[in-house]
């Protein structure tokens, strides 16, 4: 049996992806993040963010000859529940969303692309989310324990970096794989995803800002202890 280049290809596109996947939330399973939502408090917080994050990933905006532009919330839910809670959290959001573009655009059970589940998995959650708590993690050692510093670390400088870490994977790969990627030449999409990196930032730097401020219960990697009092 003769398998040509582009067999191979596309199975070396496929498999990785949703093997990376399924190790991603093993290792969550592992964790029970669930038990966090025994907390009477956190449980609308995550019920809220649930809903609010279906709606980004359902949103997106197509310009030019087919550039997707979308935002993640990934970083903004690592830095609400921690890296386990958010991963399941985004894993729920990913079926979710799927299921309600496929309805928007009036496909039947049958035509829904779920192969689009593990990429947008990777790419959009686990990768993001994994810089996001690296990030976090080096700067709770290495930065002093300030409101401040906090918002505009965690709030906006990690979403910031891991944006464009994981739109700059995403473009590699998609360009070494030869994967469709609109028409445009790998700098653009770079470029396109250092954009839209500062969107991301925005929106998770006001949102961590407002709710440190007025909910600081609701943000788990933030301790009241360590950063109200200098600890």
């Amino acid at each position: 049996m003769h398998i040509d280049d582009s067999s191979i290809r596309a199975l070396l596109a496929t498999w990785p992806l949703p093997t990376l996947s399924v190790a991603m939330l093993a290792w969550v399973v592992s964790q029970r993040p669930w038990r966090l939502l025994r907390q009477e408090p956190l449980q609308h917080a995550w019920f809220g963010t649930l809903v609010f994050l279906i709606l980004l990933w359902s949103a997106r905006a197509t310009v030019g000859s087919g550039v997707v532009i979308q935002l993640m919330g990934a970083s903004l839910a690592v830095t609400m529940f921690g890296l386990p809670l958010a991963m399941l959290t985004l894993a729920i959001v990913d079926l979710v969303s799927l299921l309600g573009l496929a309805y928007l655009m009036g496909q039947g059970w049958q035509d829904i692309a779920w192969i689009s589940l593990a990429p947008r998995y990777i790419w959009m959650a686990a990768v993001p989310g994994l810089v996001t708590a690296a990030l976090q993690a080096l700067m709770r050692r290495r930065l002093p324990h300030h409101p401040f510093i906090f918002i505009l670390g965690n709030g906006y400088f990690a979403p910031l970096v891991a944006a464009i870490v994981a739109g700059g994977l995403r473009t590699l790969w998609q360009f070494h794989m030869g994967l469709p990627h609109a028409g445009l030449a790998m700098g653009d999409s770079l470029t396109g995803a250092v954009i839209i990196a500062f969107g991301e930032a925005f929106l998770t730097g006001m949102l961590v800002a407002i709710f440190v401020v007025y909910r600081p219960q609701w943000v788990l990697t933030f301790s009241d202890e360590d950063y109200l009092n200098g600890k």
